[in-house]
């Protein structure tokens, strides 16, 4: 079975190629789609609910991908797998998104993917771990991970001696 195809830059793939590739491909735990302009938020939908184990999705450049996308990925574990939510809160690595290339898809919205980054802790922002990568995407700055947000936290909560 197929669990692993890059479509990246072809230009002629859209929705009905992606989605036939999700429903005929339920094992498929990578797809890089970038640079294919022509596919939107119905398709990543389409992976959210019937490509189970994804676990790496890239998709840069991608003008039709919106925050629709990001939150059914998000939801999408819970939504299919409720019995696991529970079990998974230990195994983020093995299961779930681990590798999303969202660069230049500049309709996203920063609450969208740090939902995504929150529910995925696997994805990564910070230095030296970055497998979540939104470069070229300005509004999407203030998404940061787990690790980011804790070495945050940890900077402010040292006490800073007066000179």
């Amino acid at each position: 079975m197929l669990q692993s195809l890059n479509l990246g830059w072809c230009e002629n793939v859209g929705d009905l190629g992606v989605m036939s590739l999700a429903y005929g491909c339920p094992d498929l735990r990578c797809l890089d789609f970038c640079g294919c302009v022509l596919v939107t938020d119905d398709s990543v939908i389409a992976l959210a609910n019937k490509c189970l184990h994804l676990t790496s999705l890239g998709h840069y450049c991608g003008r039709n991908i919106t925050y629709r996308a990001m939150y059914w990925l998000t939801h999408s574990r819970v939504k299919n797998k409720p019995s696991m939510w529970q079990s998974m809160k230990g195994r983020y690595d093995e299961e779930g998104i681990r590798s999303l290339n969202i660069s230049q898809c500049t309709a996203l919205t920063p609450s969208a993917v740090q939902a995504l980054c929150d529910t995925f802790p696997a994805l990564h922002t910070c230095s030296g771990r970055h497998s979540l990568v939104v470069s070229g995407c300005l509004n999407l700055t203030s998404v940061h991970c787990a690790c980011a947000v804790q070495a945050h936290r940890t900077l402010n909560t040292i006490p800073h001696k007066a000179h």
